[in-house]
């Protein structure tokens, strides 16, 4: 089947390419070759229809054959009776090199011979007798190029509609090879969180296997969690839901966490990894958003490990005027020529045959691209086939200078360690699992300082628990909940609590939903599920203003 649509879509642009410009503008002239031995004929013709068309003449078969062979014809009209070559035999050639332009035959009253062999063998549009009245002759001209117009556009549709055909067919594949591989990625840690959760319920099994299988449920969730996060990721940014958050920030101390985490990775592969730093530690504070930037150079490395399977992987960055340009390079799979345009698209590998082998959904260098955008970076690369790639990340340089005292961490552990008062903190949340695993995380987080937590199921009830403390330090507080949500009771808290930090936790994370959030007057948000340190330093900032 594929191999008929191949064929269809090569013979429409064949006829296309054979005639040419098939579709004109409304300025644009139809391009006339009229062929007669008598060249008064010749010039009679060209005086009446030169300022409606381009007319091109010629005195011979011969001398038309050259003219069609190099300019672009619409219509032809030949005298039958010439020297050397008929117009029968003109015709006949035309009609086979080039099918699509019709056709008409000039002969006199006693060539009724001709004009059989011309209907029967040059599938002439029509022919007309000598002497030729305008008007007639002008109606069939207007005639033949009518429907030589409505041909070429028929063509044109039927090209058009074939590869709209032939890419919602790929799209389609595209989608399904996508959606396999999302059940992969989703089902490969379930898998492993369920079955081993199972296994830990099970009392003949030793401490060290114990911690052996919660390793494996840890691994496991993280792996869940990037997958999830991968499609939200992707979802926010092609509805251009995502806030770009600018701030000064350490480039050497990001690429030395990127180091850290890809490191294992290497190791494990047992593959040559290193990076280099072009700046100093001082010297490399730059302003731009760096969970955009941790994520494009992040998605890079990933796809560097994973289609290399042996020599290394190295990653820095150069200062080149007032740009920052890093590279990570690898000795991997490479991308064909061929294929180096598609690697943004989205769903598309390079290496389809691994796919059974690596992980991913093919967003990750889509998602690059687009986070590129939002910071104002450039992403380009090198490549050679079985050779390996280099990624270019280039974004501008605006050096900044940090702040050389404690950090918000170092100053909250020095708070807790000074303060003589219990931390009193509210968790409001529906769901009986979220709740203890904020409960405990929130003891370690303070640990070893006492703290007092109490709960709320939803929106009401926390309103009635605040009223009888109002000394509460902070309140985390779900979004949706039954009775009341987390919005409107954020707000009538804050009505007679205004000082009290309120931190939104959600499963919600789009732009419109921390604007909600602001609006309701919660002071901090964080998605679910919750990273332990990017809930540290939500408390320890509100702790240390409060």
């Amino acid at each position: 089947m594929k191999n008929k649509s191949v064929n269809f879509n090569r013979d429409l642009r064949n006829n296309i390419d054979k005639t040419q410009n098939y579709t004109l503008t409304p300025m644009e002239k139809f391009n006339i070759l009229y062929v007669d031995d008598e060249p008064s004929n010749l010039r009679v013709f060209k005086d009446t229809y030169r300022r409606k068309f381009n007319v091109f003449t010629a005195s011979s078969a011969k001398e038309g054959i050259k003219l069609l062979e190099k300019q672009r014809i619409d219509l032809i009209l030949s005298d039958q009776r010439m020297p050397e070559m008929t117009g029968i035999e003109l015709l006949k050639y035309s009609l086979e090199r080039f099918p699509n332009i019709n056709r008409i035959l000039i002969t006199g009253y006693s060539d009724i011979d001709a004009v059989e062999n011309a209907i029967n063998e040059a599938k002439v549009f029509q022919y007309i007798q000598k002497p030729w009245n305008e008007k007639s002759l002008s109606e069939v001209i207007d005639g033949a190029l009518r429907i030589y117009q409505l041909e070429k556009d028929n063509i044109r549709q039927q090209m058009e509609l074939q590869e709209a055909k032939e890419k919602a067919e790929e799209n389609d594949m595209l989608k399904t090879e996508f959606l396999h591989n999302l059940s992969h990625e989703i089902r490969t840690p379930l898998n492993g969180i369920y079955g081993f959760a199972q296994l830990l319920g099970n009392e003949d099994i030793s401490w060290e296997k114990r911690k052996e299988y919660v390793k494996i449920i840890q691994n496991s969730s993280v792996q869940l969690v990037n997958t999830v996060s991968t499609i939200l990721d992707f979802s926010k940014l092609i509805t251009q839901q995502v806030d770009v958050e600018k701030q000064e920030i350490s480039l050497n101390g990001l690429l030395r966490e990127l180091y850290k985490v890809f490191e294992l990775i290497a190791k494990k592969k047992k593959i040559e990894f290193k990076f280099d730093l072009a700046l100093g530690d001082n010297e490399s504070f730059i302003y731009t958003d760096r969970t955009r930037l941790y994520q494009i150079l992040s998605n890079i490395l990933d796809n560097a490990f994973k289609y290399t399977e042996t020599g290394l992987v190295k990653f820095g960055y150069e200062l080149e005027n007032d740009k920052i340009k890093v590279h990570i390079e690898d000795s991997g799979v490479g991308i064909h020529p061929d294929n180096q345009h598609l690697i943004f698209d989205r769903f598309t590998r390079e290496e389809k045959h691994l796919s059974n082998n690596s992980s991913g959904l093919g967003l990750g260098l889509s998602i690059s691209q687009e986070n590129a955008k939002l910071i104002d970076a450039l992403i380009s690369f090198e490549s050679e086939k079985d050779k390996g790639s280099v990624f270019y990340v280039e974004l501008p340089f605006k050096p900044t200078k940090s702040s050389k005292g404690p950090n918000a961490s170092e100053l909250f552990s020095s708070l807790l360690a000074n303060r003589t008062k219990k931390l009193k903190v509210l968790i409001v949340e529906d769901e009986e699992v979220n709740l203890y695993f904020l409960d405990i995380l929130i003891k370690k987080i303070t640990a070893p300082h006492d703290i007092t937590i109490l709960h709320a199921y939803n929106g009401k009830e926390a309103i009635n628990t605040c009223k009888a403390n109002v000394d509460l330090d902070m309140i985390l507080m779900d979004i949706k909940m039954p009775i009341l949500d987390g919005y409107e009771a954020t707000r009538r808290i804050k009505e007679f609590m205004p000082k009290t930090p309120v931190i939104a936790q959600t499963a919600y994370s789009t732009t419109e939903d921390k604007e909600k959030a602001a609006d309701a007057g919660c002071d901090s948000f964080i998605a679910k599920p919750i990273d332990k340190h990017k809930l540290e330093k939500i408390i320890s900032v509100h702790l240390l203003e409060k």
